[in-house]
């Protein structure tokens, strides 16, 4: 008898044990009141005008956000600052954010990058090439009038308007383009990795907008030209050059700035922007809920994990288009088996599986499902 498993492969390929947590810093704002979790960061910005909210996202263990507001004449908006001393080579940072379904245009939005000395607070540095050995910076932002996802970058080589001394951050336009959906929660998730040797142009950064990677830049790819200060790309054009971020190795990632800047707003009109599920990480994280529409029998059913990352409790829903036996194990970062959550036979239809860590430490484990000869496997993030 052939069992077949509808799951999400939450893997990318490379053997999943013997991994390390790559956690770095987690905000999911279940605070008791906004100074407590601003004493988490190092920097806070307009705090005044950052409360709670019971809206979040699909997946999320907890019951509320964050909730910047912005009233144009009386503030610009908000920040939060992380600063990590110790510095990396390569960073993710997953975030949710909604935008009101009415948000005026944003001037500029969240950050990623590294400073030499590392500081806790945001540098400046806008309109000024970097030297290659004090700063690098991008942003994940909503770039103009046209709600769309771009990166917003300063770096050594970055290229200039018509005039040469005019240096504001380089734009790179995703094709197709990334829309943004206001009014709808959204996963994001960007990385960056630091050019290594520090002469050499193999630096990289990416961005995700729920879980689908929409926008990849690293030595000779994608293909492109450049239009003063944006890059375009194209397949009948030459390859990108690559990100020389540094030529000095004192300077690593080593901040993410969670920043709202608004400037042109809607005079009477209020906005507000909400945050939610950050975590920062050295490998890849992925959205609270990971899953991908199948087609099985005329019918749509949506597999996965959630929430991702969790704490304590998470659930694995699959399904099965015929009955069998079926075995899931759960497996912690060295690839010892901690827990086998179903091992039993099975009727067609959805399942879900329930794992508990509440005797579990902080980190990565994996879980493997099998059934009849398919194996299949994820990730899942338990935080405390």
């Amino acid at each position: 008898m052939r069992t077949f498993i509808l799951i999400l492969l939450l893997s990318t390929g490379y053997n999943i044990f013997g991994q390390e947590s790559g956690i770095v810093f987690q905000e999911d704002f279940e605070a008791a009141s906004v100074q407590e979790m601003i004493s988490k960061w190092d920097e806070a910005k307009n705090s005044a005008n950052m409360s709670f909210s019971g809206d979040v996202p699909e997946g999320s263990s907890g019951s509320q956000s964050l909730m910047m507001t912005y009233i144009p004449g009386q503030n610009t908006g908000g920040h939060l600052y992380k600063m990590f001393p110790e510095g990396f080579d390569s960073l993710y940072a997953r975030f949710y954010v909604k935008f009101e379904a009415n948000h005026s245009k944003v001037h500029h939005f969240v950050h990623m990058g590294g400073y030499n000395p590392p500081t806790a607070w945001p540098q400046g540095g806008a309109g000024v090439r970097p030297a290659g050995n004090e700063r690098f910076t991008t942003g994940i932002e909503p770039i103009g009038d046209r709600w769309s996802w771009d990166f917003y970058t300063y770096w050594m080589h970055m290229r200039g308007y018509a005039d040469p001394n005019y240096f504001w951050g380089n734009i790179f336009h995703p094709d197709p383009p990334a829309p943004i959906s206001r009014g709808e929660w959204i996963c994001i998730e960007l990385m960056m990795k630091v050019n290594d040797p520090v002469d050499s142009y193999n630096g990289e950064q990416a961005f995700w907008v729920n879980g689908e990677k929409m926008h990849h830049l690293g030595e000779g790819f994608p293909n492109g030209y450049w239009v003063w200060d944006k890059f375009y790309p194209h397949p009948d054009s030459l390859a990108f050059e690559g990100f020389q971020w540094r030529n000095d190795e004192n300077l690593k990632l080593n901040f993410f700035w969670l920043l709202y800047y608004m400037t042109d707003g809607i005079v009477g009109q209020t906005d507000q922007v909400f945050f939610d599920d950050i975590v920062i990480s050295t490998e890849y994280i992925g959205p609270l809920v990971t899953g991908v529409a199948e087609r099985d029998l005329n019918s749509s059913i949506k597999t996965g994990v959630y929430p991702n990352p969790f704490n304590n409790i998470t659930k694995i829903e699959y399904a099965l288009t015929e009955q069998g036996k079926v075995k899931i194990d759960v497996y912690n970062a060295l690839g010892n088996r901690i827990a086998t959550i179903v091992d039993e036979s099975q009727d067609i239809g959805e399942h879900l599986a329930v794992f508990n860590a509440d005797n579990c430490s902080s980190g990565i484990y994996y879980y493997s499902i099998q059934t009849g000869d398919r194996t299949r496997n994820g990730k899942m993030i338990l935080l405390r």
